[in-house]
């Protein structure tokens, strides 16, 4: 089962310290998120072989398994999800390499609830964007199998047509077979190809944004700005 669709956010929040957990769980809690608390790095480890979540929020240090552990088998089973580290400040440096291995933001302890908040309004902002670019993406392709379909069943017909032609009139050069041939082959047929020779292009190119931004040649910003590019030169034609 992949990440939750839609606004709904699905957040793990793994702490082993009991008030601090509850705290979390508590102040983070808002309409369209949905927490799930953890007590030690084993049950989160477990929990990602038969689930998935959006944001996971993990202490570094844990009995268990520890925040880098959990991290590994979190972007290997979930790569699209995001890990965020809380950190004491003796293993700063451990949270610099988590960073390096595919965490998503650290912050250290002691820190203010507000200050999570930020990070994690902008990883939920973050899923939301990664969300909107897949839905795009689907109905691009939808679009453009849809058209080839439509292509398809055209010629089918035409080519149909034509045989009964041929059967009806005989060779080519007849007067009134060429006045069928008008009438059921216009001289451009209303595909809308410029329309869907646009979609095409402009498919190509988001795949290949996406894959630069997978390759991080590409910001998360620059992303949405080059695509909000291709969708309005694609609006315009």
């Amino acid at each position: 089962m992949g990440p939750t669709q839609g606004n709904h956010i699905k957040i793990w929040i793994a702490e082993d310290d009991d008030e601090l957990r509850q705290l979390l769980g508590g102040s983070l809690a808002q309409e369209q998120r949905e927490i799930l608390l953890f007590e030690n790095g084993r049950a989160v480890l477990e929990a990602l072989e038969r689930s998935s979540y959006d944001v996971l929020v993990t202490d570094l240090m844990m009995p268990g398994a520890d925040g880098i552990q959990i991290l590994n088998k979190a972007k290997r089973l979930h790569p699209d999800s995001i890990v965020i580290i809380m950190t004491g400040y003796a293993s700063l440096d451990s949270a610099i390499q988590a960073i390096r291995g595919g965490a998503y933001d650290y912050i250290r302890k002691p820190f203010r609830l507000d200050e999570l908040e930020i990070i994690l309004k902008n990883a939920c902002e973050r899923i939301s964007l990664l969300r909107e670019n897949r839905d795009l993406l689907r109905m691009l392709r939808e679009t453009k199998e849809e058209l080839a379909r439509l292509k398809g069943t055209w010629e089918e017909h035409l080519s149909q047509l034509l045989r009964i032609c041929w059967i009806m009139f005989g060779e080519k050069g007849n007067p009134e077979m060429d006045l069928v041939l008008k009438q059921i082959n216009p001289p451009a047929p209303d595909f809308n190809l410029k329309k869907r020779e646009a979609e095409e292009r402009a498919l190509e190119s988001l795949q290949r944004l996406a894959d630069l931004k997978k390759e991080r040649s590409i910001t998360e910003e620059e992303f949405s700005t080059f695509k909000k590019i291709l969708l309005k030169k694609l609006t315009d034609e």
